[in-house]
């Protein structure tokens, strides 16, 4: 299996499956992360103003079977992490800003914006 596709499949996993009291959503993202780095890819991030589209994209495949929301979902943020340039904090810092990743998503206007393709 490819290295994307474990990691996607791992951090639904666990979101679906919940074993924890608490931190299940970080386990999952850590959990996908760790794929990604073992498969030789790119960690995936999800900013604060994406988090909306990320629990829905996984409420849908949870309860429609319908992964292509969550697929389209994954395949964004990857874009954007992969339009990071973590060369040190501050730089990130402003790249994130710049992109409003910190944002709330139900703020008026809250949307990630970065320069795609």
């Amino acid at each position: 299996m490819n290295p994307i596709a474990r990691a996607i499949y791992m951090m639904f996993l666990v979101s679906e499956v919940h074993p924890f009291d608490d931190g299940n959503g970080r386990i999952a993202r850590i959990m996908m992360n760790a794929e990604l780095v073992h498969g030789g890819s790119s960690k995936i991030i999800i900013p604060t103003v994406y988090r909306d589209d990320y629990m829905l994209a996984l409420r849908r495949l949870t309860r429609q079977r319908d992964a292509s929301v969550f697929v389209r979902m994954m395949e964004r943020a990857s874009a954007f992490s992969h339009w990071l340039e973590p060369v040190d904090w501050e730089g990130m810092h402003t790249q994130l800003k710049s992109a409003s990743a910190y944002g709330e998503p139900d703020q008026d206007g809250a949307v990630l914006r970065w320069a795609e393709g």
